[in-house]
């Protein structure tokens, strides 16, 4: 049985501009490779099968017809559905959400990198609390503040120079379960 994995494009909204529609993202990545695919809400969350191809070649390969069907030339991060799971079974942000939260989420972006300042912490704003910083995912609590949301995405592409995306920890539970 072949290990499920996400598929977390960045800035894409299917069927808006410079975004494939979810016929043409699912067909770009089964073209490339994959056994099976699902596109998950509009946002660029996809579930893809590979067997034993590394995930990374399939969205590759896919990226030029993304690229010539719709505009769409962003990143893509890869991670296994395995490891969201685990995260979320231990039950991460127990004890950092309080009134004034927002929304839990997850943060991810390629690449070894070290944060450069103690975790869990703070934005200036008050508006963005980093929980967790490892193997290609932050986890954050985020505030709003007035009508402005904090951004767990635009403070880690500051930090780390990479680019990153980020989901609702709300979308990575329904994530996995529709990936069973």
């Amino acid at each position: 049985m072949s290990t499920v994995f996400v598929v977390f494009y960045r800035n894409m909204n299917l069927g808006h501009q410079n975004s494939p529609d979810r016929a043409a993202l699912e067909d770009a990545l089964r073209e490339a490779g994959a056994s099976f695919v699902r596109s998950f809400q509009t946002n660029g969350t996809v579930l893809v099968k590979v067997g034993d191809e590394d995930p990374r070649e399939v969205v590759d390969r896919a990226a030029p017809r993304l690229t010539a069907v719709s505009g769409y030339k962003d990143a893509a991060i890869v991670r296994p559905v395995d490891h969201l799971e685990t995260i979320l079974d231990r039950n991460p942000f127990a004890g950092s959400t309080d009134e004034r939260t927002y929304r839990e989420t997850f943060t991810f972006f390629d690449g070894d990198h070290d944060f450069g300042a103690p975790v869990p912490w703070t934005n200036r704003r008050g508006d963005v609390d980093i929980i967790e910083f490892s193997q290609g995912v932050a986890l954050s609590v985020i505030r709003k503040t007035g009508s402005r949301v904090g951004n767990p995405t635009a403070e880690l592409e500051a930090r780390l120079g990479v680019p990153a995306t980020t989901r609702t920890a709300g979308t990575i539970r329904r994530l996995l379960k529709a990936s069973r």
